[in-house]
């Protein structure tokens, strides 16, 4: 995986409600709109894009950065206030000593770091900057988006100044890795044009509302030609909001590593059937393999175990108990496990029902807790 993608930024052309929270010097107005009704218009070319880029331009920046380990580099964010609050990516500013945005008005300012959240890779910095430069963007709702419909970037790729692009959808709730090697479910794969620079930058629907932060291109060749990946805004806003408040976020965490694929998946790559992978290897017929866990986490104290490695019909594969189900919901792959744990906050009771190979299920319950900084 190959990180940046980036911004790209557009307009305020929905403007329906605000979500107000407080920073401890007052309150932060951040815009929302609501989902989409109906169809999605099909027109990406032409004037509507230009529209979006001249309304939305204003509230996309440059990001600069300077460390003297990393020496300089940079990307892109946006605005989402008239305080001064800019999200970016976290791997764009992480280890930075000195920080500023350039508008595309040309102003340049001094940010500070208000808090960075390296498990979804989202950061807030924040500018004491003049309310007629800045010009927030609206925050839309990413489970309302379609494979298919239209979406537009912009940004500052290759640092060439603000630049726009266009594409569809080409996925949604794809797992991404995070810079600290947790997984972000629910990423929007486009294949808009997104290269080194753009990182930060915001995915927009064709209304002109953001969708998510452009953050990582998937590659084969190590260039920047690929799949791109940005992460949802709805998790975005949970994050953006714990760290302007409280300048961290606080992540459910259970401790446990899975194997790549579920059981489904593993008969496709073995070319055996579920039941010849019961009756040789003793596997449920669904469910998520528990390759390892963490001593003295909390799914070690339920009781879950990981596994050896055995081969399958040439595929290595570290045998360990199986999730079938979170919370009474049928477990098809290691997404499903994440995508519970990550909505979880710590103190939460998931009820798992849990196989060891060759054994009668179990119902464990396991106290989700607080996620440590690195896997």
């Amino acid at each position: 995986m190959a990180a940046i993608i980036g911004g790209l930024v557009t307009a305020l052309f929905i403007f329906v409600g605000e979500h107000r929270l407080d920073d401890g010097s007052g309150d932060v107005t951040i815009r929302e709109a609501p989902p989409p009704v109906g169809e999605v218009s099909e027109n990406t070319t032409g004037v509507s894009v230009r529209e979006v880029y001249t309304r939305s331009g204003p509230g996309v920046v440059s990001v600069d950065v300077a460390s003297s380990e990393a020496g300089p580099g940079g990307g892109s964010g946006f605005v989402i206030d008239e305080q001064g609050y800019i999200v970016t990516n976290q791997h764009v500013i992480g280890g930075a000593e000195e920080i500023s945005v350039r508008f595309a008005s040309g102003v340049r300012e001094v940010a500070e770091v208000v808090g960075e959240d390296p498990s979804t890779d989202v950061a807030v910095i924040k500018v004491d900057a003049s309310e007629d430069v800045l010009e927030p963007l609206t925050l839309g709702d990413s489970r309302s988006v379609g494979v298919g419909e239209p979406v537009i970037a912009i940004g500052n790729p290759l640092n060439v100044g603000i630049s726009v692009t266009t594409g569809i959808v080409s996925g949604t709730e794809r797992p991404i890795d995070a810079p600290n090697g947790y997984t972000i479910d629910g990423a929007v794969q486009t294949d808009a044009a997104i290269n080194p620079g753009n990182s930060g930058g915001p995915l927009l629907d064709s209304r002109g509302t953001v969708i998510g932060v452009n953050a990582q291109i998937a590659t084969e060749s190590g260039g920047f030609e690929g799949v791109g990946f940005a992460v949802p805004i709805d998790t975005v806003k949970g994050v953006v909001e714990q760290l302007i408040s409280s300048g961290e976020a606080v992540h459910g965490y259970i401790g446990v590593r899975m194997f790549a694929v579920g059981i489904d998946e593993l008969a496709a790559y073995t070319g055996l059937s579920k039941e010849e992978l019961a009756e040789q290897h003793g596997l449920p017929s669904n469910g998520a393999i528990v390759s390892e866990v963490t001593t003295g986490g909390p799914a070690a104290k339920a009781g879950v175990a990981g596994g050896e490695q055995e081969e399958i019909e040439g595929v290595s594969v570290p045998i360990g108990d199986v999730i079938t189900e979170v919370n009474g919901e049928p477990v098809s792959s290691p997404d499903d496990v994440i995508e519970v744990v990550n909505s979880a906050e710590p103190g939460d009771e998931l009820a798992l029902t849990v196989v060891s190979p060759g054994e009668e299920a179990r119902r464990v319950g396991v106290t989700v807790g607080v996620r440590p900084e690195d896997t």
